[in-house]
């Protein structure tokens, strides 16, 4: 029977001060069951790997199987509510509307002078950070207490000044939306490929490029939409493939963090973000020196206050250093090298995986499978790729998926699978024709593998690699064809079957 793990993931997101909050708030509403709750806590959370099976069973003379999932439930709402409070202290967002909230108690007990108070401090704030949505709410809370009041004065101010202040709020706050629509619709675009590959792919990215909003940055009236406008724009020159004006771009935000004196908690995790984004954008652009400080500057940050200790921080920071040190080897063409960084990380990396999410292993598995082809290992390419195919999100990403579909013709090829390989071509044309995968690079690999299943000699073959190589040099004129199988150079897998060596002897001989 297939259990719900929601509990088990938001135990082992806790840091060390959320769990001891969320006991001590248990604790201070004792009731029947409390014991179980938290008796029930720890089990979860001693769990490195989820099995509720386990629990269930210890358990079994405490909690009726048939009220386990009630219990489940229990424990997952009082750790939402101690989060809540826990953080809500430190959130301005929930400062605001809490003061709305209280308002409003207010005004129903008739203490208006009171109400009147706190609905301005809450506009005030809402308008120092920049919450369009809370500052109108704001405004609408107060005109039910001018209307409970009856206070012509405070009437006529409001209807005097015609809604103006409303007016600019709500522009300001459709802009704000305007660009998260923006935001969306790019991220919709990119998800799956994460460069265009046609004409039609670019026109797409162009069409919300030309938009007034990302056309002049004086339309950003906020510090918020100031933020989009440089991300999006940074986004879609990435997908252009203008690596150098996606990394300016990236940079802004992260001089912006480090021009501050320190850097606080609730903006860390953003910090985090930003710092990774720029640190792979200059990693695709070739910026290996500026990318490698920044990967220091993140590594860095384990022993930061503010980090240390946050179990799911400190996660983040260390998934990312791997995934990108596993591309710096790749795109730097340091074959060898990264084999001996999985090699010595493997342990790491199979810890991480069962917090990762689908996503990240993807990657990781993506990554490794090449650098194993790279270096020779085929059989161990293979092994990669089966757990690359057996991921759920393998179809959400198609640029990974079409990589790896190719990759795993070239490893059967490599394992000399001639027999099985006749019918995986098929298939996987047919797959690629299917999703409208199939390039001009593409198209030539197919035609290449078929004419080797039916070559004897190996003068052929050989000549046939030269061919191969002549034709997919002429393709890289074409931009668009510029980033196919990026994480693979198939310039030099030719080359080693050419000098029948391993890739990454092709390199160490160049």
């Amino acid at each position: 029977m297939k259990f719900s793990n929601d509990l088990y993931q938001l135990i082992r997101s806790l840091n060390q001060s959320e769990k001891r909050y969320v006991k001590l708030l248990a604790k201070a509403f004792t009731s029947k069951g409390t014991e179980n709750q938290l008796a029930l806590f720890d089990a979860f959370d001693q769990q490195t790997t989820y099995d509720e099976l386990a629990i269930r069973k210890a358990f079994e003379d405490r909690i009726p199987a048939r009220n386990f999932h009630v219990a489940k439930n229990r424990l997952y709402n009082l750790i939402l509510r101690g989060l809540y409070m826990f953080h809500s202290k430190s959130s301005k967002r929930e400062k605001i509307n809490q003061m709305i909230f209280q308002a409003d108690i207010l005004r129903q007990k008739g203490l208006y002078k009171q109400c009147d108070v706190l609905l301005q401090k809450a506009h005030q704030l809402a308008m120092k950070d920049e919450y369009f949505a809370h500052g109108v709410y704001a405004l609408e809370r107060k005109t039910a207490s001018y209307m409970d009041q009856r206070n012509v004065q405070k009437i006529k101010k409001y209807l005097d000044d015609n809604l103006q202040e409303e007016l600019d709020l709500i522009e300001q706050f459709r802009n704000d939306r305007i660009y998260n629509f923006l935001e969306l619709k790019t991220l919709f675009i990119t998800h799956k490929k994460q460069m265009a590959r046609s004409q039609e792919q670019l026109d797409m990215i162009k069409e919300i490029k030309k938009h007034p909003l990302l056309q002049d940055e004086s339309q950003a009236k906020s510090k918020r939409s100031r933020d989009t406008f440089w991300f999006l724009n940074g986004f879609i020159c990435r997908y252009e493939g203008d690596y150098d004006s996606a990394c300016s771009y990236w940079a802004h935000f992260v001089e912006e963090h480090e021009k501050r004196d320190k850097i606080s908690k609730e903006l860390m995790p953003q910090y985090v973000a930003d710092l990774n984004n720029l640190m792979f954008l200059q990693g695709e652009a070739k910026k290996f020196e500026e990318a490698l400080k920044n990967r220091d500057k993140l590594e860095a940050l384990l022993e930061h206050p503010n980090v240390k200790g946050d179990l799911h921080m400190m996660l983040r920071i260390q998934e990312r250093v791997i995934e990108f040190m596993l591309d710096y080897y790749i795109n730097s063409y340091q074959y060898s090298k990264g084999l001996d960084y999985v090699n010595t990380h493997l342990d790491e990396i199979q810890q991480l995986y069962p917090n990762v999410g689908h996503f990240r292993q993807l990657v990781f598995d993506y990554n490794i499978a090449c650098l194993m082809i790279c270096n020779g290992k085929a059989e161990a390419a293979s092994n990669w790729l089966d757990k690359v195919f057996a991921n759920k999100l393998i179809k959400e990403h198609e640029y990974i998926y079409a990589g790896a579909m190719i990759l795993n013709l070239i490893t059967h090829f490599e394992l000399g699978n001639y027999q099985f390989l006749e019918s995986l071509i098929l298939n996987t044309y047919r797959m690629m024709y299917k999703r409208k995968l199939l390039y001009k690079s593409e198209k030539i690999i197919f035609k290449y593998l078929r004419k080797y299943l039916k070559m004897h000699s190996g003068k052929e073959l050989m000549q046939s690699f030269h061919n191969l190589k002549a034709e997919l040099q002429a393709t890289q004129e074409d931009r668009f064809e510029q980033f196919f199988l990026g994480k693979l150079d198939l310039n030099i897998w030719i080359d080693s079957k050419i000098q029948e060596t391993s890739m990454a002897k092709v390199v160490l001989n160049k």
